[in-house]
């Protein structure tokens, strides 16, 4: 993403409001008391506070070591991901720089322009989030989504509330929206995308992130998307739309946005305490010695960003649930989302099915995480007895809105299903001069669990743990975007135990998986070892229709935030140049640490090798498919031979 753009929508979304002659902050907190939060009110908090220099100096210096030492795609996101896979090239510092050389009119513009920088590396595992100016949601009360009917794609209306202001009175669901803000619907909302989602380098994806959508989260749900649901602050204060309902005139509305705290009741009550309770960074952690330090990070602690994100967007309610129960309003039952399908199980992370009345017996699993429970190793291993005891011959695995978990948790699922086979990828690590140094602390104390200790990782070649720090002190070098660099020697993190059990009957023809492509981080290390290795095959809905999709997003190791790093530091006592520091504000910056590699015979990156991303069928939404997952699943087992 080049600078010009990001300080083009930077200023676009810092307009301040001259009508607001009070401390701005203070009414916003009158109006969250009221339940009437506006953007007026929102913009002149956000805008309120001045930019400042020092603050801007100490960020700037922290990111800038953070990516410097630890991002492992610094280099690869200098080059294209290929297209149709279309991502900015980023020079993440060269940016940096020109951020830090502007003058900002006051502090949001120049947090909001680092927020937009990470996110144009489209990687949803990275992130720059100021807290201080996300503490409000802003919503349209209508959603859109992007089906094909009788072969033709338009935007149209997926949910809409006539409670709200410009909203028609009339049912508006499924018209065709031709335009928004005077722009051709689509280019529009990938516009939009394209600058804010950050998820994945395929902009089919982006789109679908945007767009609303069915999920499973405890019950079914929409998520509204992140057109429909935004922390920045829309340039103007309404949305209008181009509408084309079936036999009606073209209409035109003008639907005003509204807004939910994100904040707590009484979190604040003027600039001053938004600033100390939002804004202000927290006390540093207290300094961990080597005896009682645990590496947070490895292994699914930390969510992915991209997985934040849409947890923070919130779902809505659309129709019954599975079993059909009211809708709320004392009405008869609302559609069963599920009719096609009888549950045999599930987990606090999985739904097990066995599709009705198709020419195989075909199971579903629904898989919306790799974060089980304290018992969901075993609780998945019965999920699949149940859907062998009911007779499944085939089986479809759904990951539609899958951010990931535990990497463990994603080699135990590969096992479990090819339990013959390595159930890993390779991966590395960044190893310069200051990772080299740490490595060499760590590796000299008792094993006590950091990044920085060799110990922790099994050599790839030898299959046996690192005995000392030679995986970071004898490094790799490699060339990416004509710069050369040493990373780390090929590695993969130990696993298990796991729960025994028997061996399941199904074979990889046998298996085909289902995704929107929002499916990243540890779901990555799932699927894409299914479909490289083992061939299983794969299915994408959504997008654009006849484009090549992908199926997975943001494949990168494990997430780590800075606070994380900075407590690595501080526990060995390593004191060299370039340390990573705490942000000086309420910020949270994240970065993949690993990379994983699709074979160890390659050095491009999972993240950055296009030829792996598309899925062998994508299948578009049409109205039905968009709101009944079971509709797509009866379609995958019409394939089943």
């Amino acid at each position: 993403m080049k600078f010009t753009a990001l300080l083009s929508l930077a200023a676009a979304v810092c307009v301040v409001s001259a009508a607001n002659t009070t401390d701005p902050c203070a009414a916003l907190a009158n109006e969250a008391t009221a339940k009437a939060i506006t953007l007026d009110t929102t913009r002149a908090c956000y805008n309120s506070f001045k930019f400042d220099k020092e603050i801007a100096a100490k960020t700037i210096e922290s990111l800038e070591n953070l990516w410097t030492n630890f991002y492992p795609f610094i280099d690869s996101a200098q080059q294209h991901s290929g297209s149709p896979f279309v991502t900015p090239k980023v020079n993440l510092l060269a940016e940096l720089k020109k951020i830090k050389e502007h003058k900002w009119k006051n502090d949001y513009e120049f947090h909001n322009a680092l927020h937009l920088l990470v996110a144009s590396l489209n990687d949803g595992h990275a992130s720059y989030s100021p807290g201080c100016y996300q503490s409000v949601l802003i919503r349209q009360p209508i959603s859109l989504y992007a089906p094909v009917i009788d072969g033709r794609q338009d935007v149209r209306v997926f949910s809409a509330s006539s409670s709200f202001p410009g909203v028609p009175a009339n049912d508006i669901t499924d018209c065709v929206v031709s335009h928004i803000d005077g722009k051709p619907a689509f280019q529009t909302i990938q516009e939009f995308a394209d600058l804010t989602s950050g998820i994945s380098k395929d902009p089919s994806v982006r789109l679908a992130d945007t767009l609303a959508a069915t999920l499973w989260q405890g019950d079914w749900f929409a998520t509204v998307g992140g057109f429909s649901a935004r922390t920045d602050v829309p340039k103007k204060n309404s949305m209008k739309y181009t509408i084309q309902c079936p036999k009606q005139k073209v209409q035109k509305i003008d639907v005003p946005y509204y807004s939910q705290p994100r904040f707590n009741a009484g979190a604040f009550t003027d600039s001053k305490s938004y600033w100390k309770n939002l804004c202000s960074a927290s006390p540093p952690a207290s300094k961990k010695t080597n005896g009682d330090h645990k590496l947070r990070g490895i292994n699914g602690d930390k969510l992915a960003p991209a997985t934040e994100t849409l947890l923070a967007r919130g779902v809505e309610k659309i129709g019954g649930s599975s079993h059909g129960p009211k809708d709320g309003t004392g009405s008869a039952p609302a559609p069963a989302i599920i009719s096609h399908a009888t549950q045999v199980s599930s987990t606090a992370n999985a739904l097990f099915y066995i599709l009705n009345n198709t020419k195989t017996k075909t199971g579903v699993i629904v898989l919306n995480s790799e974060e089980p429970s304290q018992t969901g190793y075993q609780d998945f291993i019965n999920g699949l007895t149940a859907l062998q005891k009911a007779g499944a011959k085939k089986i479809i695995l759904d990951v539609t809105f899958n951010g990931g978990g535990s990497v463990d948790y994603a080699y135990f699922l590969n096992s479990l299903f090819f339990p013959t086979a390595e159930p890993y990828f390779v991966m590395d690590i960044r190893s310069n001069k200051y990772v080299q140094g740490a490595a060499k602390i760590a590796s000299a104390h008792a094993n006590f669990g950091s990044l920085f200790d060799a110990r922790n990782y099994e050599n790839e070649k030898t299959h046996k743990p690192f005995t000392d720090s030679s995986m970071f002190t004898k490094p790799v070098t490699m060339t990416r975007a004509g710069r050369k660099d040493t990373y780390s020697q090929k590695n993969y993190f130990p696993y298990g135990p796991w729960p025994k059990a028997s061996a399941f009957p199904w074979k990889a023809s046998d298996l085909s998986i289902v995704s929107n492509g929002w499916c990243g981080s540890a779901c990555t290390m799932v699927v894409s070892r299914f479909n490289i290795v083992h061939k299983v095959k794969t299915y994408v809905i959504g997008g654009y229709h006849k484009r090549p999709m992908s199926y997975f997003s943001f494949p990168g190791g494990f997430v780590m935030d800075n606070t994380d790093l900075v407590s690595e530091i501080q526990a060995l006592n390593y004191t060299a140049k370039g340390a990573p520091s705490n942000l000086p504000t309420s910020a949270d910056a994240r970065i993949p640490v690993g990379e994983i590699y699709a074979s160890v015979k390659t050095n491009t990156p999972l993240e950055y090798d296009p030829k792996f991303f598309p899925a062998q069928v994508h299948l578009d939404f049409d109205a039905q498919t968009a709101r009944h997952p079971d509709l797509v699943w009866l379609k995958i087992a019409a394939d089943f031979k």
